[in-house]
């Protein structure tokens, strides 16, 4: 029995090229559908799906202002990703997912850096449901609920970045944040689960 597979599209045998368009159809997450339909660029508002497109990893950094071992990983992170996307542009994009309360300090944390971020409403939960990180204290001062992705990845502390598959939105690395003291101050490295890209810039 011949092994042999043959493709067919639109009554003809389907060139490499069919295959390729009908498999990148076909694989194609919809980052909208998790993030909403927008992200806020250093150049505004854009489409979640046009920011997204064609990237390799998508990763979620959720982080606040306020929180000190946020402030030490930021450092770590951004400078991966600038070499990351120095090699590879297309390799990784960050979604930065605020816990700030309010907008001013959202801004002042994320004004240039190399990422995008969810929009400030729709992570805290401003006029619509909360998508981001919610304290504990802000759950039980305002009666918010979490936030889905907070439910979605099982968070109870900050910083946390989860890595997810740019075609296919499955999570590929976690848990890859590793302390190198009992204080902020004394820094922050990414263990042998982080994405090889990463590793690879260290």
């Amino acid at each position: 029995m011949s092994e042999d597979l043959h493709h067919f599209v639109n009554g003809h045998a389907a060139t490499e090229a069919d295959v390729a368009d009908f498999e990148g159809a076909v694989a194609q997450y919809s980052w909208s559908s998790m993030l909403g339909p927008t992200l806020q660029t250093a150049s505004g508002l854009k489409p979640t799906d046009e920011v997204l497109s064609g990237k390799k990893q998508v990763a979620l950094f959720f982080a606040g202002s306020w929180c000190p071992w946020c402030r030490a990983f930021s450092p770590l992170l951004e400078d991966t990703i600038k070499k990351v996307t120095a090699g590879d542009p297309s390799d990784t994009e960050v979604v930065y997912i605020t816990s700030d309360e309010s907008m001013e300090a959202f801004n002042t944390y994320q004004t240039g850096k190399p990422w995008a971020a969810l929009p400030y409403e729709r992570s805290q939960g401003i006029g619509e449901p909360p998508v981001g990180y919610i304290r504990k204290k802000v759950r039980e001062e305002t009666g918010k609920p979490a936030g889905v992705l907070q439910e979605m990845f099982g968070l109870t502390a900050l910083p946390r970045c989860i890595v997810l598959d740019g075609k296919t939105g499955d999570v590929r690395h976690k848990d890859f944040i590793k302390d190198l003291g009992n204080n902020a101050s004394d820094g922050m490295e990414f263990n042998a689960s982080a994405p090889t890209s990463w590793l690879d810039v260290q």
